[in-house]
């Protein structure tokens, strides 16, 4: 009786003994449900795929994954993005080996990467990326940027949101920006994120990169030019207005030459500052005569002689109307003796 136990669980062993594959599902893009089985090696058979949630009837499945001819996998497309709240049935079977599992896809939903990423520096100065991912409002999305190959930087822009800004940024550097996407906790949640989206590019610098995008001059750095000179100018005339400033120009005093010319044709005087340098003097005549009297007894021979000198000061006239007017000098008298 043992005997034929041994015998009958040699050859029956390696069916009891035989473990299920080790399958995992995920819900890709709201599109379809992948499941593969897989993660422990190929499979040495393959197996049949059926598929379904609750309520409806099992599928078998549509578009296998293969590798080396062997069966790893399925996607499944489904139309309701909504069963997804829904029990997943799976089955697989080779022969007359089936196994079942049931999964709770509500949280097991992996979006693809966002699209049409652009970057552009707008008329606010700023730097703007934005994209396109599907449902948006059901989508949180994360941006990674980092300037010159630097260390990445993170940011939310928050659920619902496809575009992001950068304050700022400098025409001088490089910026390298990306995206990735998970379902929001408001439509039901997700623990998977999406692959990150190929990367954009944004400036330039001394590095080489691939396909950077040119900066774009800033509309409102000329304005901040005409502003700056228009308040510079008014500012000048109110100064004038108010003479607290004063500009006078001094022409260059020309060489004097040989020839000698008129001081005066050397300024440019203005009309009315030259006519108050044009005055009339009368002229002054001066004249002074001088009065020795002569001594009545002169001789050559005499040993003494005096002469006595009366000199008056001269009389300044200064012509009138009919006549001089004489204005009278003191007289001083001086004694020579010889």
């Amino acid at each position: 009786m043992l005997t034929r136990l041994l015998l009958l669980y040699c050859l029956t062993g390696h069916v009891f003994s035989k473990e299920p594959p080790d399958m995992d599902c995920l819900v890709v893009h709201l599109k379809y449900v992948h499941c593969s089985w897989n993660k422990q090696g190929t499979p040495q058979v393959n197996y049949t795929f059926y598929g379904w949630f609750q309520n409806d009837k099992a599928k078998e499945c549509p578009s296998y994954l293969s590798e080396k001819n062997i069966t790893t996998g399925c996607n499944q497309p489904y139309e309701n993005p909504l069963n997804r709240f829904s029990t997943f049935h799976t089955k697989l079977e080779h022969g007359n080996t089936s196994f079942r599992r049931e999964y709770n896809l509500k949280e097991k939903v992996k979006l693809n990467p966002p699209t049409n990423l652009t970057v552009q520096n707008r008329s606010d100065s700023n730097l703007w990326l934005s994209w396109t991912q599907i449902s948006p409002n059901c989508v949180d999305s994360e941006v990674r940027y980092r300037i010159n190959n630097r260390n990445w930087a993170t940011s939310r822009p928050g659920p619902g949101t496809q575009n992001y800004c950068i304050n700022l940024p400098s025409h001088n550097s490089l910026y390298e920006l990306q995206v990735r996407s998970k379902i929001t906790f408001a439509c039901g949640d997700s623990d998977f994120w999406s692959d990150w989206s190929e990367p954009v590019f944004w400036g330039s610098n001394n590095s080489t990169a691939p396909n950077p995008v040119k900066s774009s001059t800033s509309v409102w750095t000329p304005v901040l030019y005409v502003v700056g000179a228009f308040i510079l100018i008014l500012l000048v005339m109110m100064l004038l207005h108010h003479e607290r400033i004063r500009i006078i120009f001094i022409p260059v005093v020309p060489k004097p030459s040989a020839k000698l010319h008129n001081p005066e044709d050397w300024f440019q005087f203005p009309k009315g500052l030259k006519e108050s340098f044009n005055y009339n003097e009368r002229p002054c005549p001066v004249r002074e005569y001088c009065h020795v009297p002569q001594t009545d007894s002169e001789s050559s021979d005499c040993s003494t002689c005096s002469a006595t000198t009366d000199q008056t000061n001269c009389s300044v006239l200064i012509p009138g109307t009919e006549s001089d007017l004489t204005t009278p000098c003191s007289s001083s008298t001086s004694t020579v003796t010889v």
